[in-house]
């Protein structure tokens, strides 16, 4: 694959800002738009760190390179350093800190009881956003840019509502304990707290990314995340609408489909979409995994990659009707749908309750995705 010569003149890179988050709908592209902007960054001679908070980050694949919870540099990459946030690592030392600042005087019992306050999946969550609060207050000098490649929606909606929620908490709350630790534990948690919260809200320093797909589904979610983050005072957003598809054969009707419904779709956007600014990136045919692939990706000429596609032997798959027959034959039972982000499971999961529902089955359909 040859690397592209010129790029799209992208409104995002024309005065970035040194924090960068990119966020979405599972499946729309923000580790891809990511890591290509962070590789543009590198390009034009800006060291930049992007960090993954994603508990499912596929970061290091994408760039080839293993990542620890400290910056490691990317490999063939001259400038560019990455790292994940690992929920259950950063819990670990979030414990062993606020256990640490725990009176010399505290007994067995009362370290026990602080250990079982700290166990909770909420400690977990409070101590991927310290991890990531330190680098937005901390000491990042070494970075031009910092870029965050975030979790779908629901989980970066919760991450970035944590500094308002605690800091309230903090405000309130004189005594006792919480999730967080002990109060007194807390107290030196509120500064750094007010301080991410503060460099979140400047326009001057970050940027929240929202990305999504020429789709009325994504764009939807688009605009509710967007409405999210403007109750949170993050007015700050950019959009990118990735993968948009432009047909190059008239005589191609079902490309001209697919053109149209996207066309549609961008058109009849969400207002609060509408008023932001946009980028556009044209939908790619090569796999997006590599720094190859990753640095063509805002390439201004496409058509000049080399594409090798092998043909495929497709067996003959029984339809979805046929799997929620073996289902229903079951009588009763628990169907659990999972998956990547952005492949279809809500869509599968609603169709087999449907399906369910058509054999005379009584059906309890939920979902446990924040989004």
């Amino acid at each position: 694959m040859k690397r592209a010569e010129a790029s799209i003149p992208l409104g995002i890179l024309q005065n970035p800002t040194r924090f960068m988050f990119f966020t979405g709908k599972g499946g729309v592209g923000k580790t891809t738009l990511a890591c290509a902007v962070a590789l543009q960054l590198c390009q034009q001679g800006h060291n930049t760190l992007i960090v993954s908070t994603d508990p499912a980050s596929n970061l290091d694949e994408m760039l080839a390179t293993p990542l620890a919870n400290s910056p490691r540099p990317v490999t063939n990459a001259l400038g560019l350093y990455a790292m994940n946030i690992d929920p259950e690592d950063a819990a670990e030392a979030y414990r062993a800190r606020v256990l640490s600042q725990l009176p010399a005087a505290s007994d067995e019992a009362e370290r026990n009881t602080v250990r079982e306050q700290l166990s909770g999946a909420c400690t977990t969550e409070i101590a991927a956003f310290d991890e990531f609060a330190g680098l937005l207050t901390g000491d990042v000098s070494a970075y031009a840019h910092v870029i965050f490649d975030t979790a779908p929606t629901g989980h970066t909606l919760r991450l970035l509502s944590l500094p308002k929620a605690w800091t309230g908490f903090l405000k309130d709350n004189d005594r006792g304990t919480s999730c967080l630790g002990p109060h007194s534990g807390l107290k030196m948690q509120e500064e750094r707290f007010q301080q991410a919260l503060s460099a979140l809200s400047d326009p001057q320093h970050t940027t929240i990314v929202l990305v999504t797909r020429p789709d009325s589904n994504a764009l939807r979610e688009a605009a509710r995340t967007s409405d999210e983050l403007q109750l949170l005072g993050l007015s700050n957003q950019h959009l990118i609408v990735n993968g948009k598809f432009t047909a190059t054969s008239p005589d191609d009707a079902a490309a001209r489909a697919l053109q149209s419904s996207g066309e549609a779709a961008l058109q009849n956007m969400p207002a609060s979409l509408k008023s932001l600014p946009r980028d556009d990136i044209p939908l790619r045919s090569f796999d997006m995994v590599g720094l190859d692939a990753l640095r063509n990706v805002l390439g201004a000429t496409p058509s000049s990659l080399s594409v090798v596609q092998d043909a495929l032997d497709v067996p003959d798959i029984p339809n979805l009707g046929t799997l929620v027959d073996e289902i229903a034959k079951g009588g009763s039972g628990l169907v659990m749908v999972m998956g990547k982000g952005g492949v279809g499971k809500t869509t599968i999961a609603a169709a087999i309750a449907v399906g369910l529902a058509q054999r005379g089955h009584s059906v309890h359909l939920s979902t446990t995705d924040p989004a």
